[in-house]
């Protein structure tokens, strides 16, 4: 799934090579990611075609093999799952947790840090 949210975006502003949250409840929507671990969203850079990120998305892929979406800066997020289902809960709970930490950071807390 590709989508252009805005929490999408904005998550890709307050963040440098890798989004990263912990101790966050819709983590555990995520598969393979449990409330204590560290979410890790790789974030590519834009580029004035969409065609031009196939590169740096496998790339990003390969890197980090247990992600299950990559974040586009000023632009959006693509999300996958093993079915249109899955991709779908996913997609819905990394906005939840790219707003969640948009707004973590509006509070000077710190997303990625252990409570």
């Amino acid at each position: 799934l590709h989508s252009h949210s805005i929490n999408a975006m904005l998550a890709t502003l307050i963040s440098d090579e890798t989004f990263r949250v912990t101790h966050l409840e819709m983590m555990k929507g995520v598969r393979g990611v449990g409330y204590a671990d560290e979410l890790v969203v790789p974030i590519l850079e834009n580029t004035a075609h969409e065609h031009d990120l196939a590169g740096a998305m496998a790339e990003a892929m390969e890197r980090y093999p247990k992600t299950q979406a990559v974040l586009v800066r000023r632009h959006g997020v693509y999300v996958w799952g093993r079915d249109w289902v899955e991709a779908k809960t996913q997609a819905e709970c990394y906005d939840y947790l790219f707003e969640a930490a948009v707004r973590m950071r509006q509070l000077g807390l710190d997303p990625a840090a252990k409570p």
